[in-house]
């Protein structure tokens, strides 16, 4: 089946435009889809690197907060208590309780800290600028750059952006004949072929989950850029009309010389008892609180079913009076009041449950292998004579640092597993130490792999040193928390045993896969195959009197 192609000025055009957007994007479309995909089990990863949260869950209702909130205030005694801070309530997940919040010198200077609670106890476990752990979001920040101080989340929305472009000239240019590639996918054959037919096909498979994170990506990170033209056109340059046309309640402004009020009767545990009776079927997510204590003060609640794409909603009470000011209804909001946490739930998959996690996590990995198959593509076309040799060293080199960049992400990634464990939990400053073996050691890897010119033999160095990083993951967490597979299966301890077993899974494949598809032989004529090749030569008696030589020296180079 062909369906009627562009005129060819237009495909030409679409082509090369397909080409430079994609491969200028795509070392750093890569890390993007890499890193999310990983990032998007950030919550199952949590007990994994953080054993202090492997304890038993209490449910959300039964959790005191307000003398949470006590507890802090008695242990900080700089927290600023009208600014804002927020509780994060226990879950299947994470059974800790997180708290965020600031401090305040009498100088002005606000300083923001994260503390996590056990409930069982309210011992305060960790407080301080960061947690004890942050690998997993570690990976998640790197995911839309956010190690790249101020500038980051844009880039990552211009990847995104310059993502979709790629991907509308993409459909455009094998528009033709792009169900007859569908069905032409095959393993056989020149590389070229394989990888234009596989580019084409998983490209064709994956087309609406690419086309939703290059929407979503773009969006999120491009939102401030794209809410101001919005707030010229719609509001007269007021862009808190359109943050509360977004989100109502960031749209509220509060006053810093309100006077403080006496009211016992609200507070977190009476907001959260309030919501939570009103809509049983969703969890609460996160309270935070505005001003707190004094008159314009607010306690806001978020809760999400998990399940629906609109299931979540936003209810923000009165401390006061302890009236409800405004609220985002689950499944019941306006187009404006959803259009927001769609995108994000859209974007990080807080709903379907963990099969659609799974689902994503797959077209993820698809989509990088089609972001370095478009590469080899745009590589091997170049290499012809139709180039200088000085410009095919070039295209080698760029091809070379882009698979060195890319590929070298997967042994640094079991890398930080490998940190996490390696580097003590009470140590100060641990998640500056992690971060570094993490960064400094795929920036080493990264080098080593310039010196691979093959490409082959640089696929299957990475994949082997990745493997065999991650085999060694269950063994260090096993080593260093006692919590061996077996025991964490014994323990029920769902998410400790599921990342290990993960590992394990990957790690052996990783070493089957480099050992019998990655690993070059060496052309080697049998000597059978030597004497079915002298048979079918025209009948010469020079060649039936002496066979044995040839046998024999052939014998010898083996």
């Amino acid at each position: 089946m062909k369906l009627k192609a562009l005129k060819p000025r237009l495909h030409n055009a679409m082509f090369h435009t397909h080409t430079v957007s994609g491969i200028v994007i795509s070392f750093a479309l890569f890390i993007c889809f890499y890193c999310g995909a990983v990032a998007l089990f950030l919550d199952e990863l949590h007990q994994w690197e953080n054993p202090e949260s492997r304890i038993e869950l209490v449910e959300a209702s039964t959790v005191d907060y307000d003398a949470i909130i006590d507890k802090i205030s008695n242990r900080i005694p700089d927290f600023n208590v009208t600014g804002q801070f927020g509780i994060v309530p226990p879950k299947k997940s994470n059974p800790l309780v997180w708290f965020y919040g600031s401090t305040k010198d009498e100088e002005g200077t606000v300083e923001r800290f994260t503390a996590t609670i056990d409930p069982n106890t309210y011992e305060v476990l960790s407080i301080g600028k960061e947690p004890k752990t942050h690998m997993g979001r570690t990976i998640y920040e790197l995911h839309f750059f956010h190690q790249i101080p101020v500038i980051g989340i844009y880039l990552s929305g211009l990847v995104a952006f310059f993502f979709l472009f790629a991907i509308v000239t993409g459909l455009l240019t094998h528009w033709k004949n792009i169900v007859n590639r569908f069905y032409s996918l095959t393993v056989e054959g020149k590389w070229k072929q394989i990888w234009t037919n596989s580019h084409i096909s998983l490209g064709f498979i994956a087309l609406p989950f690419q086309m939703i994170y290059a929407v979503t990506g773009a969006l999120l990170g491009l939102s401030i850029l794209l809410l101001a033209p919005s707030a010229f056109l719609l509001f007269d340059g007021d862009t808190s009309q359109v943050i509360k046309a977004v989100v109502p309640a960031a749209a509220i402004k509060y006053d810093e010389d309100a006077a403080f009020v006496e009211n016992d009767d609200i507070g977190f545990n009476s907001v959260f008892h309030e919501v939570n009776s009103g809509y049983p079927e969703n969890e609460v997510t996160y309270i935070y609180a505005n001003n707190f204590g004094k008159e314009d003060g607010t306690i806001t609640v978020r809760v999400d079913d998990h399940t629906g794409i609109s299931g979540d909603g936003t209810f923000v009470y009165g401390y006061k009076d302890g009236e409800l000011v405004g609220a985002i209804e689950p499944v019941t909001k306006s187009y404006s009041e959803g259009a927001y946490n769609v995108l994000i739930k859209l974007h990080y998959v807080t709903y379907g449950g963990i099969f659609l996690k799974i689902i994503y996590f797959i077209l993820a990995m698809i989509t990088c292998y089609i972001i370095m198959s478009g590469v080899m593509i745009w590589r091997t076309a170049r290499d012809n004579k139709k180039y200088t040799d000085k410009q095919r060293r070039f295209h080698h080199r760029v091809t070379k640092v882009y698979l060195a960049i890319t590929l070298s992400l997967f042994p640094a990634l079991a890398l930080i597993f490998l940190a996490n464990k390696a580097v003590p939990l009470d140590l100060e400053d641990r998640v500056f130490y992690v971060n570094s073996i993490f960064f400094s050691g795929w920036l080493v890897l990264t080098i080593i792999g310039l010196f691979w010119n093959n490409y082959r033999k640089l696929n299957r160095n990475y994949v082997f040193l990745g493997s065999l990083f991650g085999l060694l993951i269950p063994i260090a967490n096993g080593w260093v928390t006692g919590d061996w597979i077996w025991k964490a299966i014994a323990d029920k301890q769902h998410f400790v045993y599921s990342v290990d077993i993960t590992w394990l899974v990957i790690g052996i494949s990783g070493l089957l896969i480099s050992r019998y598809y990655l690993t070059p032989r060496a052309k080697v004529d049998k000597p059978h195959e030597t004497k079915r090749k002298v048979e079918l030569i025209p009948e010469k008696p020079i060649i039936r009197e002496e066979p044995q030589p040839v046998l024999q020296s052939i014998s010898k180079t083996e």
